[in-house]
C-alpha cells in the first residue's frame, strides 16, 4: 500500500481527504510544520500532498525544509490550492502535480495515481 502524507492545516477537509483516501493508502495527516522532517522521516511517505498555505508558512517553505533531507529530495509532492496563480506557484516549487480547490475526488485519485505511476 502506497503511503502518503498530507499536510493540511484545515481539519475539515482534511477528515474529508482522509475518509476519501485511507481505504486505499496508508495515510499520515500533518497539521502544521512543526518538526516535518522528523515526522516525514518517521513515515517514510511515496507521495506529499500540500496544502498552499499551512497557518501563515507557504507550502514552498515547507518543500525546501523537506527536501533538505537527503533521503526525503526524491518524493514528488502535489500543491493542494485555492490560489488564482496556483499553476504558476507550482512550477516555481516544482511540484510534480497540482490540484485547483476545491477538487473532485476523482481528480484527486487521479493525481495521485498519475504522480505515483511516474515515480516509478
Amino acid at each position: 500500500m502506497n503511503k502518503i502524507v498530507y499536510i493540511e492545516d484545515d481539519p475539515d477537509l482534511a477528515n474529508v481527504i482522509e475518509m476519501a483516501l485511507s481505504e486505499n493508502y496508508d495515510l499520515l495527516i500533518l497539521y502544521d510544520a512543526k518538526n516535518i522532517v522528523e515526522k516525514i522521516l518517521s513515515f517514510m511517505p511515496d507521495l506529499i500532498l500540500i496544502d498552499n498555505y499551512i497557518g501563515v508558512t507557504q507550502a514552498s517553505e515547507v518543500i525546501a525544509e523537506i527536501k533538505t533531507a537527503k533521503s526525503l529530495a526524491h518524493i514528488p509532492f502535489v500543491l493542494c490550492s485555492g490560489h488564482a496563480d496556483i499553476k504558476t506557484i507550482a512550477i516555481n516549487i516544482s511540484a510534480s502535480a497540482y490540484l485547483e480547490k476545491p477538487f473532485a475526488l476523482k481528480d484527486l485519485y487521479n493525481t495521485i495515481e498519475t504522480v505515483l505511476e511516474k515515480s516509478i
